[in-house]
């Protein structure tokens, strides 16, 4: 199974219709706007905000996404999020995905398969740390608050 592959099956099949073409259903799931349940109960449809994480069996996401299959409202930032999946990882794959109102391009959806080169993906880029040791030098935002919290847990 491919990425994008990964990707359908976890998240982009329950938001989106599938056509066997799984890099442009990727790309369709991951720049078309969705329909979101907003704080009064109503819908609207808006670009993915917040986070993500797709595992082989679903995923988990900040929005309000009207798609049953996915576990949605999660309250926690998505440096808590990230943290918390890193702290109980099981061995099986995962994408990470961070969003802004700017699409995550499909150039930068990676699947993390090994905690030593965890990958976060986001638009403008994608951000790659070995989780089973502690930064040193320049690090990335998003090592550099997942340590933060995992140091906050040890203390």
């Amino acid at each position: 199974m491919n990425t994008f592959q990964f990707f359908n099956n976890g998240f982009g099949r329950h938001v989106t219709p599938q056509t066997n073409q799984p890099h442009a259903d990727a790309w369709q799931a991951l720049s078309m706007n969705h329909e979101i349940i907003n704080k009064d109960g109503d819908l609207s449809k808006s670009r993915l905000t917040g986070w993500a994480i797709v595992r082989p069996d679903g995923a988990t996401a900040v929005a309000a996404l009207t798609a049953k299959e996915i576990q949605t409202g999660d309250t926690r930032t998505r440096f808590e999020a990230f943290a918390d999946e890193l702290e109980q990882w099981d061995g099986s794959p995962r994408i990470f995905l961070s969003f802004s109102k700017a699409p995550v391009p499909i150039a930068n959806l990676f699947i993390t398969a090994d905690l030593r080169a965890v990958r976060i993906c986001a638009a403008d880029g994608v951000e790659t740390f070995d989780h089973t040791k502690p930064a040193e030098g320049e690090v990335g935002m998003f090592q550099r608050n997942i340590e933060k919290l995992k140091g906050a847990k040890d203390a």
